[in-house]
């Protein structure tokens, strides 16, 4: 059937090659945005930053973002390294990457999987160079020809031009299926370019410093047409000027023949929506997917696999339940294999097909399946039907899905797909008040919510807010904030005042009005009947000589414990005169006069029977 390639490439922060078919159906697509290129295929010379012998891998520095993985099945021997300690006998074994690897090593490599979520790219040292015809691989002895080339007559002559054409040693090869039909001369001219290109980039190898990109991929335009282009595509239409100068290099180069079918679309109407491709590629980024039957297809993909479920929903049109689901799954495997392609997604994929009871229904929707997927270029490993009605597949990953460069995280639910209700985000924040409040340190509790959650709770909830303020004796402050989304809130704790800072407060503004006085404290133990002491120590605290008074200090003297009772009767006056002072000790409620001191001393008296009583200065 003839097919379309049409290329969009209008706008330089994206560009888009698509390929229909007769009915304008879509088949394949490939779209690259600006700032994430596809990267696979790239040479890069690389350091290496660390040798993991539990992995028995290797990080690589080759110059971006994320260090580069490599695994020791990709190690070349041309790059092993043996160290010094290892004998000549353990080298005749399959050696461990920490006795050929070392850090520091340099190694050129070239990017097999583009780089992932949260991982790096993962590369190879084993070059392999795609070109129109062949795949050109140095440092490899090994040849073949394309599994998608099945017919033995096609097989057989095909091999017969690659023993005629001129390899070198120890470059290998395979034959791509697009050679089919090609003379000797175009496949030689096909091979010498690509030899050409492998030893500018061993060149620029050996100059250039790592970490350093030496080559790299063609763009999605000429990728596109290299690699899917065939002979049943009778037009290729471009709505780019410089675009389609390329292209028609690219033709006149590999494929001279074919360079007139590369045209300039005229039209004023934009070429994806003269031939209603819009609403096709709009419908690859839903998840749901309607059958022509009245089913339909949802495919998910999560972290560890692809699962796409068959539901067979309006489709009612058989006899019985069994030719319903026969010709379902029909028809969702075959549009199962063509979202796949169009999706590009890869790594495992499970079909959740209708359950079916007759073994020839089974093996002939398995055979639909493979014969769908043939016209895939990735690998593509098929399973059986288990008993379950499950089908495990997969496929390789040969570009980043269309959701990685085009697609953002929605704000509102994080990337989840779901958001919280209103009633559930408000009954969260009680909960993280009370919480709060329960600990028993706050004084007031400040949240910003959304409208319409700060309404609910105002209107709703507000016995609940007033309870936990009364209870926990803090104030509840609720602001609706009309910017905020919806699982977005912030809360505001402010704390308690601790009584022991107040106190500090409270001494430092005491010192501070009475900073030019002199405090005296006399301590003095009489006898309680009040006779006089009979023994007598006096300990002196001056001011400092330059007139600062110096700071109140006590001091505590150890006693026994009789010493230490102080009367529960001892009645104590204050009182202010600006006459000379004098001195009164108040024991159990007498007085007892002693002679006035200076007020830089401070005298402590002890009685007879072991009690003492306080001095106070007037």
């Amino acid at each position: 059937m003839p097919k379309k390639m049409l290329i969009n490439a209008l706008h330089p922060e994206e560009s888009r090659v698509a390929i229909v078919d007769e009915n304008g159906r879509l088949v394949d697509l490939d779209i690259e945005i600006a700032g994430s290129e596809q990267m696979r295929g790239n040479i890069y010379k690389g350091v290496v930053l660390r040798v993991e012998p539990g992995l028995q891998a290797a990080f690589i520095d080759i110059g971006l973002k994320k260090p580069a993985f490599i695994q020791m099945g990709e190690l070349h021997p041309d790059n092993w390294q043996w160290r010094d300690d290892v004998t000549a006998e353990q080298r005749k074994r399959r050696p461990r990457i920490q006795d050929v690897l070392r850090r520091g090593q340099e190694l050129i490599v070239q990017i097999e999987k583009d780089e992932r979520d949260m991982k790096g790219s993962a590369v190879t040292t084993y070059i392999s160079l795609p070109g129109r015809y062949m795949v050109l691989m140095p440092g490899s002895d090994s040849s073949g020809i394309s599994r998608k080339v099945e017919g033995e007559g096609e097989r057989k002559k095909m091999k017969e031009l690659a023993a005629r054409m001129n390899f070198r040693e120890g470059v290998g090869y395979i034959i791509r299926t697009e050679a089919m039909g090609r003379d000797l001369e175009e496949l030689q001219y096909d091979l010498d370019q690509l030899l050409a290109k492998y030893d500018e980039i061993v060149a620029k190898g050996a100059k250039i410093k790592a970490p350093a990109i030496i080559y790299k991929e063609y763009a999605v335009v000429i990728r596109t047409i290299r690699d899917y282009f065939s002979a049943d595509i009778d037009e290729v239409l471009v709505d780019s000027k410089e675009v389609c100068k390329e292209a028609k290099a690219f033709f006149k180069e590999t494929m001279p023949k074919f360079e007139k079918r590369v045209k300039m679309h005229q039209e004023k109407r934009p070429i994806f929506s003269r031939y209603q491709l819009e609403e096709q590629i709009d419908g690859i980024y839903e998840k749901k997917v309607p059958l022509k039957s009245g089913g339909s297809l949802v495919i998910e993909p999560t972290e560890a696999l692809v699962s796409v479920d068959v539901n067979s929903g309006k489709s009612t049109g058989e006899r019985n339940v069994e030719d319903t689901a026969f010709r379902t799954n029909l028809e969702a495997v075959e549009e199962a294999a063509r979202q796949l392609r169009l999706r590009d997604l890869g790594g495992l994929i499970v079909l959740d097909l209708i359950d079916m009871r007759e073994m020839k229904h089974i093996k002939e929707v398995e055979k639909l399946l493979k014969d769908s997927l043939k016209s895939d270029k990735a690998r593509v490993t098929v399973g059986r039907i288990s008993q379950f009605g499950m089908l495990e597949m997969s496929r390789q990953r040969i570009k980043q899905t269309l959701e990685q460069g085009s697609v953002l995280d929605c704000p509102h639910c994080s990337g989840r797909g779901k958001v919280k209700g209103v009633e559930n985000m408000a009954i969260s924040f009680l909960r993280k008040v009370h919480a709060a409040a329960a600990k028993g340190t706050a004084a007031e509790v400040r949240g910003e919510l959304p409208l319409e959650v700060a309404y609910y709770l105002l209107n709703r909830k507000k016995r609940e807010l007033a309870q936990i303020e009364n209870d926990y004796d803090i104030e509840v402050t609720i602001k609706g904030k009309p910017s905020f989304l919806m699982n977005q809130l912030e809360l505001l704790v402010i704390k308690r005042e601790k009584p022991a800072q107040a106190e500090v407060k409270a001494e430092v503004k005491a010192e501070v009005k009475v900073e030019a006085e002199v405090e005296v404290e006399v301590e003095v133990e009489v006898e309680a009947k009040g006779e006089e002491p009979k023994q007598l120590e006096q300990i002196f605290e001056t001011a400092a000589d330059d007139g600062r008074p110096k700071k109140k200090r006590k001091s505590r003297k150890k006693t026994d414990p009789v010493e230490e009772e102080v009367s529960s009767t001892a009645e104590i006056s204050f009182m202010e005169d600006t006459a000379e002072p004098e001195s009164i000790a108040v024991v159990e409620g007498e007085t007892v006069e002693v002679a006035a001191e200076e007020p830089k001393k401070r005298t402590k008296y002890l009685s007879s029977d072991g009690r003492r009583c306080i001095h106070f200065p007037l």
